[in-house]
């Protein structure tokens, strides 16, 4: 899934494999050139968005359940 945010000039890819986004940054060493139309180059750079993170609190559990269940 491809996210245009066009007030920051920023366009956001959506991949389901994070293996994938990796190799990708790694291949391209974090940047890419863009040639436009007119013959004009643009040096564009690639990074994480740190999107896939997620934060989870887990509350009110038994105190008999071990650490390892979870």
């Amino acid at each position: 899934m491809i996210h245009i945010d066009g007030i920051k000039r920023q366009v956001y890819i959506s991949m389901v494999d994070g293996e994938c986004v990796l190799a990708v940054l790694r291949d391209t060493g974090g940047q890419v050139e863009y040639k436009y139309p007119n013959g004009e180059l643009s040096i564009v750079s690639l990074a994480v968005a740190g999107m896939g993170t997620k934060r989870t609190l887990v509350a009110n559990l038994p105190p008999e359940l071990p650490n390892e269940t979870l």
